[in-house]
């Protein structure tokens, strides 16, 4: 028994050795994080700050600021917005060394109660990094659309690790791509202490699933500017040869002459036969498969029922020595009056990031992003006009700021949720950054765009954490979850606010949210009998112990949608708590 025993001992080791050499993948130390305060040991929600709200010059869908940490911002973002952002774009801390990242790790919290900094040589550097990064790209996934997209930029610090995280994430499979980026030019050298001066820095876009589909370039299709060739047949062709079915006239040097004269709809344009258009054009393969064997030096040939033009013929050139072959094209019959082509996965932004400085009128060291730059991606994220644009490393405001712009210029109604801590070090001092750099932007372009700003700040109720919540946790949350609950259903201007229940209205329809936060009834039918008389569609969330909730019937109109409170909003914290995001 006991030689058995040993055998199957060793068995598993062996199994466990095999399965981690042939792992591929991504693997680091998994470093518990430690939060400030009561961050750990209690429930989050959201709490407006209404003083530091941004009021609608119109009937604008307003936009959400979130102060907090963005873990915490994330988890209740899980409740509200499941599934409801189209795009995510996030530029978080590159963990160079000198760019202020600091982590907070739970075993060495007494050795390091302010946080540990993560200089380069920390053995722990990229653990700690994958760590943070981890918890809230697997919070932020939940909350893409399936065809959502998220876009993450990163210099070459971390790039491999995150390539291999986001894989491992959001599934190879849905990796679009890698835009390489230059930021600075060649010789505006930042710092003299390193080997080599990076220029660029890159810009990782995933997909949630296979519903994205890839947005192209549209470009003019009308211009004529390359018809600008003539073909002039000289002589009648020396030659004639079976091509496949074809019967091709072979026009020997002298027997020929091509010109280029100025563009015409009525004149030629010349492709050269190279690259995927020798295989992915049927008059690229013809050309492979019959001219080029031939090896004839500089003869034109003829070719009869080929081509989308009027013609009625496709000529085709021989190469002069070891160049490629072309053929000419008339304009295409069936021509669009647009076309669409890839985005380059490389592009200069030097000149926007070097002027990026006074963009929204704050200061914000060297974190800022160009709207330009923002802008342009946005756009290849998603090509919905009202579109919800997520960004939980919101720093100065400038994903919100491209927005703005984006709406007006395009007529779009594109909303906008940034995070970003409170208090952060910018350039060696503490400075508020949600409320004296990125609030401060939207005050200073207020006049420039049409929006609103909804503040709220990441607050904790309860006395427990989510595995351990008590019922007074779950009274506790209920009577604080009124923001979460307006946030979920996009309904953000309190009109009635009781001890018992309040009502949010949406800034533009007549949708309402209407709450019944405590369990005692006594205000209950003062409740009903004002819901039932609220115009267009009203979402009625009422305390229960479990999911559903015994007063349905209350509710006399078919505009209504009744659904309990607080324990859907347990349910998904101990999701997210229970795997360890």
């Amino acid at each position: 028994m006991n030689n058995e025993l040993h055998d199957l001992q060793r068995e598993i080791q062996r199994l466990r050795a095999q399965i981690k050499a042939q792992r591929y993948g991504l693997v680091w130390l998994d470093v518990p994080e430690a939060f400030d305060g009561d961050a750990d040991d209690k429930l989050p929600v959201l709490e407006a700050v209404p003083h530091l709200s941004l009021e609608n010059r119109s009937k604008a869908r307003s936009n959400l600021l979130i102060e907090g940490d963005n873990y915490h911002a994330l988890t209740c973002l899980n409740y509200t917005h499941k599934g409801k952002v189209d795009v995510i774009y996030i530029d978080p801390p590159y963990n160079t060394g000198s760019d202020g990242f600091r982590y907070k790790d739970k075993r060495v919290l007494d050795k390091y109660p302010d946080g540990t900094d993560v200089p380069k040589d920390h053995p722990l550097r990229h653990s700690y990094w994958l760590s943070f990064m981890a918890k809230r790209l697997k919070l932020a996934k939940n909350l893409l659309k399936r065809n959502g997209t998220i876009f993450i930029s990163i210099n070459e610090d971390e790039l491999a690790q995150l390539k291999l995280l986001c894989d491992e994430i959001f599934l190879p499979s849905n990796y679009l791509a890698m835009f390489t980026i230059k930021v600075r030019h060649e010789e505006r050298i930042l710092t003299g202490d390193k080997d080599f001066h990076e220029v660029v820095e890159y810009l990782l876009m995933y997909r949630n699933s296979a519903a994205y589909k890839t947005v192209k370039k549209v470009y003019d299709n009308t211009s004529n500017d390359d018809y600008v060739y003539e073909v002039i047949e000289l002589k009648p062709a020396s030659q004639k040869m079976q091509f496949g079915k074809k019967l091709v006239e072979v026009f020997a040097p002298g027997e020929y002459e091509i010109n280029k004269v100025e563009a015409n709809p009525s004149r030629l344009k010349k492709h050269s036969i190279r690259g995927k258009l020798r295989t992915g054009n049927s008059s690229g393969r013809f050309y492979v498969e019959y001219i080029e064997p031939l090896d004839l030096k500089n003869h034109l040939f003829k070719v009869p029922d080929m081509g989308s033009d009027d013609l009625g013929y496709r000529y085709f050139l021989s190469p002069d020595k070891n160049k490629n072959g072309d053929y000419f094209q008339g304009v295409p019959v069936a021509r669009t009056e647009t076309k669409e082509v890839p985005f380059p996965n490389y592009m200069d932004w030097e000149e926007q990031f070097n002027n990026v400085g006074k963009q929204g009128g704050v200061d914000f060291g060297g974190g800022k992003k160009p709207i330009e730059f923002l802008k342009y991606y946005l756009k290849i994220g998603s090509a919905n006009k009202n579109a919800l644009v997520l960004d939980f490393f919101g720093g100065s405001g400038s994903t919100g700021h491209a927005v703005l712009d984006l709406n007006q210029e395009d007529g779009g109604s594109r909303q906008f949720i940034l995070c970003t801590l409170g208090a952060e070090e910018v350039k060696g001092k503490e400075t508020k950054i949600m409320e004296d750099v990125c609030l401060k932007r939207f005050k200073n372009i207020a006049q420039e765009y049409d929006f609103g700003i909804k503040y709220m700040k990441t607050a904790f109720v309860g006395q427990n954490n989510i595995l351990s919540a008590s019922d007074e946790d779950r009274l506790d949350l209920a009577r604080n979850a009124n923001e979460l609950l307006a946030l979920a259903e996009n309904t953000l201007e309190q009109t009635d606010y009781t001890e018992y229940f309040t009502i949010f209205k949406d800034e533009v329809s007549e949708r309402r949210t209407a709450i019944y936060f405590r369990e005692e009834l006594t205000k209950f039918e003062d409740f009903t009998s004002l819901v039932n008389n609220l115009p267009g569609d009203v979402a009625v969330y009422l305390f229960s112990w479990g999911n559903e909730t015994d007063f349905s019937d209350e509710f006399s109109s078919p505009s209504v949608s009744v659904k309990a409170i607080p324990q859907p909003i347990l349910e998904i914290y101990r999701q997210i708590y229970s795997v360890g995001v």
